[in-house]
């Protein structure tokens, strides 16, 4: 094999990722955390929208609440990172 035809297939293998983790960063995923706090955020980790159930609300206990939040976003962040290594893995040849 040439090294042109090398470098036409390493740039085509990169134009792939790159639309594929485009696509990825626009993707929504929802996490729930503890059946407490759900989390939709997208693939660029914004977060679209947050749901705390009503019964974690202590004005007496704020310090829980913020680090629930504090957790579950940590764990959404921590689940999308997985999934995008998972598709620019998925795309080496090596």
């Amino acid at each position: 094999m040439n090294m042109q035809k090398m470098l036409q297939q390493a740039k085509a293998l990169q134009s792939k990722m790159e639309k594929k983790i485009k696509e990825f960063e626009q993707e929504e995923f929802e996490f729930v955390y503890q059946k407490s706090i759900t989390i939709q955020i997208k693939g660029n980790y914004e977060i679209i929208k947050m749901d705390i159930n009503k019964e974690l609300i202590d004005p007496e206990d704020k310090t829980m609440l913020e680090e629930m939040i504090s957790e579950a976003i940590n764990e959404a962040i921590s689940a999308i990172t997985e999934e995008k290594e998972k598709i620019t893995k998925g795309a080496m040849p090596f």
